[in-house]
């Protein structure tokens, strides 16, 4: 019985994990992440290559020492603090018919997504 729920959550966990690259290579083939600062913050706007959907945008915020929550880059340090994905999310769904149950799958790929693109627009690679 054992051998049997260790294959069950291993076909799942591969389940996940390829439709978390299925969502990534999509939102990177069909948005261009761009990073944005002005005197509120940082946002990381994610527009859509034929403009057919308003920007997705994640707001970062400049770290401050007295913040209990680990920022996420180590020299100039932001941490996410919002997002409005709404439109980006719908068109997701339109073509991946997304449910309850995916998403932390998309959050974590929008977050990394976004990271990513801070990081690299402050030379961090």
């Amino acid at each position: 019985m054992s051998d049997v729920n260790n294959y069950l959550f291993i076909n799942k966990y591969l389940l996940t994990f390829r439709y978390m690259e299925g969502v990534e290579k999509f939102l990177k083939e069909q948005f261009i992440p761009k990073v944005v600062e002005d005197k509120m913050g940082i946002k990381c706007l994610f527009q859509h290559k034929d403009k057919l959907v308003e920007d997705g945008v994640v707001f970062f915020e400049f770290a401050k020492r007295t913040w209990s929550k680990k920022p996420i880059m180590s020299n100039r340090q932001f941490i996410i603090v919002d997002a409005d994905m709404r439109d980006v999310l719908t068109f997701l769904n339109s073509y991946y018919n997304i449910s309850e149950e995916d998403y932390a799958t998309v959050r974590k790929v929008i977050i990394d997504m976004g990271v990513e693109h801070i990081e690299r627009f402050y030379g961090n690679d």
